[in-house]
């Protein structure tokens, strides 16, 4: 079997920081609420026109999440063309747009909201598979809520889309604009980050964490997990010791660095946007403390981070969703897969797959409660959020109301040899072990047996 193929990256150009991406998302989302506030009162739900329905994919081809991107829309390809292009009695058509640029070389937000933009001037676009960068889909939910056209992600797992969260303001009803006349019309196979946080705090708990240094920046998404575990720290035995604010801006923030080691935590989480230099900060701290335990959510841990850790990967943790233990739906898929395509997918593949036929499903019930079987955007939003699946490759799952899976399932992951590799399977947090208080600065020290343990158990994903 051949390895995924790489889509082709321009020469690396120095991306635009964190902080200027997240003013450019935040000004490109107001400007989509101030335009779909022009749009007066409610119109008519009319049906699609014609026998072909098109699904639009939003995905960077290039950046850190290019392989993942190639799988996730092969992915899509194969689900679609198992059911022979056709969603009961329309012909669809999977439209691919990149979400990526060659000037920023990684998900841009203008180029984000262009494909937002035109799949709902699209007048027979059914569905809008995206984002996939944690956070993203902020910028393309409003544009599609305003045009009543059913958005499901395959990836996206920040909170604020779908629930409140205390460092965004108004989240989650702030990316509907149309909320009154269309009701909620983002919806994702992945779980939320909020199962997140509970994977990290079992994982340090088990590990005899009890003291936790938290980073930050200004990247919304990652402060808001970072608030979220916080409040739930306390009830893991875990004291949340400092909360440090990192200048995303430069590959290296030393005084960040000084400050969380001057107060001796037993673990770092980094809660930090993906950037270039990235890992050069957590290479810092490992140098400082080679005891020290290194945790991230896995929108940080991309191919460029994991590759860039050094020896601070012996002490790196990474959490992410993680499907249902192989069945034969998982089976069945990755056979299919490989037979199309020429490569083994990984688990991420699994939803991008699971996106379409859902969509595809979502077409085919609205149809038949149709009268004449015409089928419209509002008829097919209703019929997604009544997804009940029962065999599909990411097991059981239905979608709730709003719009979160009702899949729970995240893993803390260990890095070995530059990718993600199985450590244990996330223990619930009401379940998790009690464990004997930590020795204090200076006096830790990992035994060989425990990292010996640790190596063992370490598994490809």
């Amino acid at each position: 079997m051949r390895t995924p193929p790489r889509a082709r990256v321009p020469p690396r150009i120095a991306p635009v920081s964190g902080r200027a991406l997240l003013r450019i998302a935040l000004m490109l989302s107001l400007l989509a609420l101030a335009l779909a506030g022009c749009g007066g009162s409610a119109k008519p739900d009319p049906q699609l026109p014609g026998a072909r329905l098109d699904v639009y994919s939003s995905l960077p081809t290039r950046g850190p999440l290019s392989a993942v991107a190639t799988e996730t829309l092969d992915a899509e390809r194969l689900a679609l063309a198992q059911d022979g292009g056709r969603a009961g009695r329309y012909r669809v058509r999977l439209v691919a747009l990149d979400a990526s640029t060659p000037g920023l070389g990684r998900s841009d937000p203008g180029q984000i909201s262009l494909n937002a933009r035109r799949a709902a001037q699209d007048p027979q676009a059914v569905a809008y598979l995206g984002e996939l960068a944690t956070g993203t889909s902020a910028i393309s939910i409003p544009l599609t809520n305003e045009a009543g056209i059913l958005q499901v992600s395959p990836l996206d797992t920040a909170m604020a889309l779908t629930s409140t969260s205390v460092e965004i303001a108004g989240s989650p009803e702030r990316y509907y604009p149309k909320l009154k006349d269309n009701g909620r019309t983002f919806a994702r196979v992945v779980p939320s980050d909020r199962g997140a946080t509970d994977a990290l705090l079992a994982a340090m708990s088990r590990t005899g964490v009890r003291r936790l240094a938290l980073l930050t920046d200004e990247d919304p998404s990652g402060r808001a997990l970072a608030s979220d575990l916080a409040a739930k720290a306390p009830a893991a035995g875990i004291a949340v010791v400092i909360r440090q604010e990192v200048d995303e801006q430069g590959p290296l923030d030393t005084g960040a660095v000084a400050q969380v080691l001057a107060l001796h935590p037993d673990a770092v989480l980094d809660t930090t946007v993906a950037r270039l230099g990235a890992a050069g900060l957590w290479r810092a701290l490992a140098a400082d403390d080679p005891q020290l335990e290194l945790y991230a959510p896995v929108s940080l841990a991309d191919r460029d981070f994991l590759a860039d850790l050094g020896a601070a990967a012996a002490l790196a943790h990474v959490a992410a969703p993680t499907p249902h233990a192989d069945g034969p739906a998982a089976r069945a898929f990755s056979h299919a897969f490989a037979a199309r395509y020429g490569y083994v997918p990984s688990r991420a593949a699994r939803y991008g797959y699971e996106a379409m036929r859902g969509v595809l499903a979502a077409v085919r019930r609205a149809e038949r409660s149709a009268r004449d079987g015409r089928v419209t955007r509002a008829a097919v939003v209703r019929a997604y959020f009544r997804t009940d699946v029962r065999d599909g490759v990411l097991g059981p799952y239905a979608i709730e109301r709003t719009g979160d899976t009702t899949l729970r399932d995240w893993s803390v992951l260990a890095v070995a040899r530059g990718r993600l590799r199985v450590l244990a399977a996330a223990t619930p947090l009401s379940r998790a072990p009690s464990a004997a208080p930590r020795p204090a600065a200076g006096a830790r020290t990992r035994s060989r047996a425990q990292a010996a343990a640790r190596a063992r158990h370490a598994a490809p994903s």
